[in-house]
């Protein structure tokens, strides 16, 4: 059951859960990792050492990381720039606004009275 908080309203306020705020930072955190292997041009090094692995465990890897690796796959192909640009900055964001933490809606019970 979500916990809930009444205002001075008398409302119901639901709060977040822990694990989706966890879940949040670490989103943000790995996105602004990527940025800044990027921007020190180590992204190449990633994408070569993501390819490198043994197939099983580069599977393993796009399973656990798949918005970055799928990122990093992007930057480093031979699509035009703009494109690129578009498509890392486009995934950064939908994956980020996706994971903002939001309350657990409240359960309706369904009870019949018969």
């Amino acid at each position: 059951m979500p916990k809930q908080l009444s205002d001075s309203t008398g409302t119901t306020a639901q709060h977040t859960t822990t694990g989706s705020r966890i879940w949040f930072l670490w989103m943000v955190g790995l996105w602004m990792a990527f940025f800044v292997l990027l921007g020190s041009d180590r992204l190449e090094d990633v994408a070569t050492w993501i390819r490198d692995l043994p197939l099983i465990v580069e599977l393993g890897v796009w399973l656990v990381g798949f918005p970055w690796v799928l990122a990093t796959a992007v930057w480093t192909s031979d699509w035009s720039e703009g494109l690129r640009v578009t498509l890392v900055v486009l995934c950064a964001a939908v994956w980020t606004i996706v994971s903002i933490p939001r309350p657990k809606r409240a359960r309706q019970d369904r009870r019949c009275d018969a």
